[in-house]
């Protein structure tokens, strides 16, 4: 019977790339709450990110989880989703995500980390770029050529956290995965603060690494790549729409002030 209900917790239990993706998302942006017996889990990013929520999160919950939820904007003036279905909170408290505040003790499940699944790793990075990652170019400063002086053309990802034990579990899953990586602390200035660790993943190959093993979802990231792509450089400070309207040609690129 024990072996029974064991074999039974670990069916319903059982790790999927889909379900790594959301411990990703959940890791950089959710927040899971639990108020008496009502159990709430909210994710939200910018509202440049509506695209991003609307065309590929929700979906991809309503179709993990069969149920149906919508997107919206927050008097916060961010745009994210809500739901209060037991299954998903549960789901995710049960692979070690806790109630409450999670910055600093957020940690990859043990489910994915000591799987050394290549795809879980891809899927959970992933996740945890496309809704706390950042990716951006800047230009080289010194003797270069005037392209590299004058254009942002070198690529960093950046995933900031001031979990430790989520820091160490990254750079396992990148050196897993054959990206190399760098890892900056940050010492507090303000007693209010915290210690906050940087993972950098710099350079054109490295990038190209990502994307090819990792990916994104992310339209308002994976814009920068692609313009980046495109034109071996992306102008920083540009919306959305700005970089859309470069890679359908009606917007000149050049035109833009460095």
């Amino acid at each position: 019977m024990i072996i029974f209900v064991y074999w039974l917790f670990e069916m319903v239990f059982k790790m999927t790339p889909e379900l790594a993706e959301i411990c990703g998302i959940h890791a950089g942006d959710v927040y899971l709450r639990k108020r008496g017996g009502k159990m709430e889990l909210e994710i939200g990013g910018s509202l440049e990110e509506k695209d991003y929520y609307d065309g590929y999160v929700v979906p991809f919950l309503n179709n993990l989880f069969d149920i149906n939820i919508k997107a919206k904007r927050f008097s916060k003036g961010t745009y994210g989703l809500i739901t209060f279905n037991k299954e998903v909170a549960l789901r995710l408290f049960d692979l070690g995500f806790p109630f409450g505040k999670k910055s600093q003790s957020v940690e990859i499940p043990k489910k994915i980390l000591q799987s050394k699944n290549k795809l879980f790793y891809a899927s959970f990075l992933r996740g945890l770029f496309d809704t706390d990652g950042h990716l951006g170019f800047r230009k080289c400063y010194g003797k270069y050529n005037e392209f590299k002086v004058r254009r942002h053309h070198y690529p960093t990802i950046q995933i900031v956290t001031i979990s430790e034990k989520l820091t160490q579990g990254i750079g396992l899953m990148l050196a897993h995965l054959g990206i190399k990586y760098f890892v900056y602390g940050y010492k507090p200035k303000k007693p209010n603060e915290k210690y906050t660790y940087r993972v950098i993943i710099n350079g054109n190959k490295r990038l190209e690494g990502w994307m090819d093993l990792i990916g994104s979802k992310n339209s308002v990231k994976f814009s920068r790549y692609l313009v980046w792509k495109k034109f071996g450089f992306c102008p920083t400070n540009l919306t959305l729409e700005q970089r859309e309207s470069i890679l359908t040609g009606k917007m000149d690129i050049y035109s833009i002030g460095l």
